[in-house]
């Protein structure tokens, strides 16, 4: 493939990928009730229905346990599908799985789809969308074209910012994760906590499906790592929100960049309103990067500290959730360990 090939089909990309990106939101508003339109706590057999071609899941005689708190991870552009992660995010996710206490993790939810609807399943497109993801983690002559799932992810992103769009999908999305949270022992009437922990554009996603969880009545929080967020509505009902972002980050800065309600002349936007209150904080990461090596999620190379880059990520996550009250560090106590106490300084910027 010549340059002048892909310059041609990432055009011709870009055209579809903008005009078509609405669709699956407004066709879900259709299909449904418009009268009846608004989030609701899913029954147990609601929770447990499954979109697309799958079968239901089966529905267990009882669920799991409640816990003090609910951590949903919301993955980046990157993931095409609920039931697996991206693999460079699942180290990370494990580390984290592994030492958080009293908080249930949840992380099977595809926030690019308003139905968590895999793109390999159900769809018209399905053929495709699964070869595109064998190619993205194989050396193959055409993986350069697996780009189109992180642009088709990316402009459902978009849709989320949008106000024309944007309360639709936000409101499918945020239906999604109270079904998530009901899977998972979630009591709605005990309005336990729930931190919402958005990488990247699932960040924005996180942002706008909390205006609606607020509005079933819970205690929502958001954590955006290295979120490309815009002055979202849904800021103005987040108990907390910190902002954490690594030094040599830019990818995140596109943020800023593209929303510009976060610029400081828009006074009384939500971002602003929010840093105004104190409910906003910027958490610095050190020198890390968006991706790659020396990223969030990478093993290499080692911090002047001795950790992994992926390590400090889940340590900061844990520093900025354990001062929050809301969990506990399992490394806590564990003689010779001092990562537990390591915590993240604020940004006053």
């Amino acid at each position: 493939m010549t340059l002048g090939h892909i310059l041609v089909v990432i055009v011709v990309a870009l055209i579809i990928a903008g005009l078509v990106a609405p669709t699956e939101a407004m066709s879900w508003w259709r299909r449904g009730d418009l009268d009846d339109k608004a989030i609701h706590w899913p029954t147990r057999a609601e929770a447990f229905q499954r979109p697309g071609d799958d079968p239901d899941d089966e529905m267990p005689d009882a669920l799991p346990p409640e816990t003090d708190h609910y951590l949903v991870y919301l993955s980046g552009i990157g993931i095409s599908s609920p039931d697996q992660l991206p693999v460079v995010e699942t180290p990370l996710i494990d580390l984290l799985q592994q030492r958080v206490g009293h908080t249930t993790l949840i992380w099977q939810i595809y926030p690019y789809s308003v139905e968590n609807t895999a793109l390999t399943q159900g769809r018209r497109l399905a053929r495709l969308w699964r070869t595109l993801s064998v190619w993205k983690h194989e050396k193959a002559r055409w993986r350069a074209l697996s780009f189109l799932i992180n642009l088709r992810n990316a402009f459902q992103m978009f849709v989320s910012s949008d106000k024309r769009y944007g309360p639709v999908f936000n409101l499918a999305v945020a239906q999604q994760i109270a079904a998530a949270l009901v899977r998972h022992g979630y009591v709605p009437e005990h309005h336990r906590p729930v931190t919402l922990l958005g990488w990247s554009g699932g960040a924005q996603i996180a942002a706008g499906a909390a205006w609606h969880l607020a509005a079933l009545g819970v205690p929502v929080r958001l954590l955006s790592m290295a979120g490309i967020l815009s002055s979202d509505p849904g800021l103005d009902r987040c108990l907390r929100i910190w902002h954490m972002r690594g030094d040599s980050d830019r990818a995140q800065e596109l943020g800023l960049v593209l929303f510009a309600r976060r610029w400081p002349i828009f006074r009384n936007s939500s971002w602003n309103r929010a840093r105004r209150e104190g409910r906003l904080t910027v958490v610095s990461l050190g020198a890390l990067r968006h991706t790659g090596h020396g990223g969030y999620f990478a093993a290499s190379p080692p911090l002047p500290d001795g950790r992994e880059p992926r390590q400090a990520t889940v340590d900061h996550i844990l520093g900025v959730l354990v001062d929050a009250g809301l969990a506990t560090d399992g490394l806590a106590g564990i003689p010779g360990d001092d990562r537990a106490s390591r915590r993240s300084e604020d940004d006053p910027t």
